[in-house]
């Protein structure tokens, strides 16, 4: 009996797309790349708060986590 080798998917598009992207991102100034921090902190508020509480409610329910 032969061992075959893993076949895995091919992701090099994935890999290219996120080379460009961090292409871009090198290209931007310090002030955009501040903007796009702050965006991207507003953006994810809700999910924090959201989190936040389910963590609160559930110390609620179990003090001892």
């Amino acid at each position: 009996m032969t061992k075959d080798k893993p076949v895995y998917p091919d992701i090099s598009d994935i890999l290219a797309r996120k080379a460009e992207g961090r292409r871009d991102a090198a290209k931007r100034s310090f002030g955009e790349k501040i903007a796009w921090a702050e965006e991207m902190r507003e953006r994810l508020a809700p999910l924090k708060r959201a989190r936040e509480e389910r963590i609160a409610a559930r110390r609620k329910v179990n003090p001892k986590e």
